[in-house]
Formats: C-alpha cells, sequence, structure tokens
C-alpha cells in the first residue's frame, strides 16, 4: 500500500481547516445564542451541551472528508489501471 505524501496530507488538512471554519460560523450563529444563559451561569451542563454538538460535527466532517479523500486516491488509481487493461 502506498503512503500519502506530504502535499496530499497538507491539502487534505487545510481542507479540513477552511471548511470546519466555514462549517462552524452558522453553527456558532443559531446554536450559541441557546445557551446564553447557561454560559452566563458556568452551567456544567451546558458546557458539555457545547461540546458534545461540536465535537459530533468534528467526528462526522474529519470522518466524511478523509474517506472523500482516500476514495478520490481510489478513483485515480483505478481510472490508472484501467488505461492498461484497454
Amino acid at each position: 500500500m502506498r503512503k500519502d505524501s506530504r502535499k496530499r496530507s497538507m491539502a487534505e488538512t487545510m481542507f479540513d481547516i477552511v471548511l470546519g471554519f466555514l462549517l462552524y460560523l452558522p453553527v456558532n450563529f443559531f446554536i450559541l445564542p441557546y445557551f446564553t444563559d447557561g454560559i452566563n451561569e458556568y452551567n456544567v451542563v451546558t458546557m458539555l451541551s457545547i461540546s458534545i454538538i461540536y465535537s459530533s460535527i468534528a467526528i462526522a466532517r474529519k470522518y466524511t472528508i478523509r474517506r472523500w479523500f482516500v476514495n478520490k486516491n481510489l478513483t485515480k488509481t483505478l481510472q490508472n489501471l484501467t488505461k492498461f487493461i484497454k
């Protein structure tokens, strides 16, 4: 199995960071206002709820991006192999 190149790893990392930034802008706008009272009161349940929401989004985002990059590489490899078969 071939290792990922450094450029590919950097591209995936940068894509993940930019997408995360863009994804969390509306999340901050729509989700955080519901928790303002709990944040002002330093409520532990509120902090845990916010952490669970952000962590769930981050896990789904990272998993999806990773699978997309792996499948993108697999598709490219399959296309190169089919050139030799024809």
